[in-house]
């Protein structure tokens, strides 16, 4: 039975759960930012797995590249789809809305999982990385332990309680999303532009100081081919997926603005600059 293990990552953290899950199922590993410039993609394997990070709660939770990528998988019937989620506040309704995209594809989705990693958006005080990190080899057994006996029905989610909090933030949310995007991508309040056409745009608001050297990295490292380097210095293309991948992993640190605020810089302490540099 052959299985395949499909990842989108910027900061690493999806990376390391992909690549743990493929050790112990014997599975091919498969970065999203390969095959996503296919007009269609063919899946030959019996088992698929979609690993990727939370990203908004103002809106699927997915970052764009995962909708583009499933509305492209064909023959998808008869396969068992699982998903992992990596999130670092909450996976919130993640899995259900990608369920309902898989499903509009033609798919289902067997099973939907959440793992919680360090934040990579911005420093939490009192996070304790190591603990968490711990934690995420158990889950990564019990995910596999479930995938490998062809499982189905589990969507994880928030609790209960969570889920009336986010409720009730959720409309504060959107309006301030919007409202930040909007100046990111330094359009006026006015603008009608979707939060998710608002996200391609936002690298308006990147720029590099004079530590930068020209090295490309940023240009290599980038998912999506969103960078070019003119001049010696990196243009952003607007077709961002906010991964943060330029931002964290810049070895001089010359990359500013974004949704990372206070300059927290983060990338998972397993992968290397070589790890992320062969998604492309």
């Amino acid at each position: 039975m052959k299985k395949e293990i499909y990842y989108f990552s910027g900061t690493g953290n999806s990376l390391v759960v992909a690549r743990n899950i493929a050790e112990k199922i014997d599975a091919k590993l498969t970065p999203i930012s390969s095959v996503i410039d296919k007009e269609n993609i063919e899946i030959d394997a019996d088992v698929i797995g979609i690993i990727f990070p939370f990203y908004y709660l103002n809106s699927t939770g997915m970052p764009l590249i995962i909708s583009r990528f499933i509305k492209k998988l064909t023959n998808i019937s008869k396969k068992y789809i699982f998903a992992v989620c990596t999130y670092g506040g909450s996976p919130y309704l993640v899995i259900k809305n990608l369920s309902k995209i898989i499903e509009s594809s033609g798919g289902k989705l067997a099973a939907g999982f959440g793992v919680h990693m360090p934040q990579c958006a911005f420093k939490k005080p009192f996070e304790n990385k190591k603990k968490i990190l711990d934690k995420t080899e158990k889950k990564v057994d019990i995910i596999c332990e479930y995938i490998t006996s062809q499982k189905k029905g589990r969507y994880e989610t928030d609790n209960i309680f969570v889920r009336l909090i986010v409720v009730l933030i959720r409309p504060i949310a959107i309006k301030e999303g919007l409202k930040s995007f909007k100046k990111l991508a330094k359009l006026p309040d006015s603008s009608n532009l979707s939060f998710e056409e608002l996200i391609l745009l936002s690298d308006n608001s990147y720029y590099t100081d004079e530590k930068c050297n020209g090295c490309g990295i940023c240009s290599k490292i980038c998912p999506v081919n969103n960078i070019k380097i003119i001049n010696n210095k990196p243009v952003w293309q607007n077709h961002c997926e906010n991964c943060l991948a330029c931002f964290n992993w810049c070895p001089k640190e010359a990359i500013h603005g974004g949704i990372a605020p206070n300059e927290y810089k983060y990338h998972h302490p397993d992968v290397k600059l070589s790890d992320m540099l062969r998604q492309n």
